[in-house]
């Protein structure tokens, strides 16, 4: 089958179409044709190596220890499935987060990591949602319940920001502001934000209006800053954070805030990594269904163009997400 696979770390430059062989599913697996694929920061910190710390777990320090196939969030039809498994058919459509391989033809997975694809929501839409609703979703969780709280999402045009606008509003949240360049400000208001501040032109910080819960992708202002938008034993969470420098990358500006937490009556909550859960797959699936939260893909890819994919990526200016797709014989 075709994949897009790396060897070796660098930049989109190391992406390259290759023949691979078509896996077999195991016992607890399900085989899909991939309809379409999303890419997020996850993927190419790994391609790249970038931080270092994406090296660690066995990744190999120098350069990967095994040829890899890029690609965690994923849409496809059920072609096979593990003698284990009673939740799937073939036949079925699905959609999920996997971890690695979806930038193929052909990806297996445990069924565990997919759920039915609603029939009204298109392989592009379905394959865009799982690693940005999901982080949106359990960062937000780090609160408890927002049932009538405000909250603030910094980064809300991104894979992650304009999804936690959506879960923020399902959640209960009474208000829900939204800070993004002034060029997204439309269509993020649309997706349910009550306002939209223009980073470029206003600090947030410094507005006067103080809110429950600020929800951090870029991270972008330190803690002593954002305590000026929060109110009293608010609460900060951030699931991301650009630059950060080699070592430690996006973790750099995260552990800081944690560390700094410590000494300050809000609370800080970091989300580093989660699991995602059968239950809240069906949750999503739910939402997108009946139009709770809907994605937004910036631009669509063909299977052998994902180098370019990545590195529209990489610029950092993309609305939503960026969807691999490959023609269906």
């Amino acid at each position: 089958m075709k994949a897009i696979t790396y060897d070796t770390y660098g930049g989109p430059e190391v992406l390259v179409v290759d023949d691979v062989p078509t896996p077999e599913p195991a016992d607890h697996q399900v085989l899909i044709r991939v309809r379409a694929a999303a890419l997020n920061p996850y993927d190419w910190h790994f391609y790249r190596g970038d931080p270092y710390l994406a090296r660690m777990g066995g990744q190999g320090l120098r350069r990967p220890k095994q040829k890899n196939i890029i690609g965690a969030d994923v849409a496809g039809d059920v072609i096979s499935v593990g003698s284990a498994v009673t939740t799937l058919k073939p036949g079925d459509a699905v959609f999920g987060g996997i971890g690695r391989g979806a930038c193929a033809e052909f990806a297996a997975t445990s069924h565990k990591n997919l759920v039915l694809k609603p029939a009204s929501v298109s392989y592009e839409d379905a394959a865009a949602s799982p690693m940005g609703a999901l982080t949106a979703l359990y960062g937000l969780r780090q609160y408890g319940s927002l049932s009538g709280k405000t909250v603030l999402v910094n980064g809300a045009s991104g894979g992650v920001g304009h999804f936690a606008v959506q879960i923020a509003r399902a959640l209960g949240a009474s208000r829900v502001v939204a800070v993004c360049s002034g060029v997204n400000a439309d269509w993020v208001r649309d997706l349910g934000a009550d306002d939209v501040i223009d980073y470029t032109a206003r600090d947030f910080t410094r507005m006067g209006e103080r809110f429950d819960v600020i929800f951090d992708t870029v991270g972008t202002q330190p803690l002593r800053a954002l305590r000026r938008a929060l109110v009293p034993g608010g609460t900060f969470i951030t699931v991301g954070a650009i630059g950060g420098g080699k070592l430690l990358g996006p973790a750099t500006f995260m552990f800081g805030s944690l560390i700094a937490g410590a000494f300050v009556r809000e609370k800080v909550a970091v989300l580093m990594d989660w699991t995602a859960t059968p239950d809240d797959y069906v949750l999503l699936a739910g939402w997108l269904a009946d139009g709770t939260v809907r994605s937004h893909v910036d631009l669509t890819y063909r299977l052998e163009e994902t180098a370019d994919a990545a590195r529209h990526l990489e610029t950092g200016h993309v609305r939503g997400k960026v969807v691999v797709t490959q023609k269906q014989s």
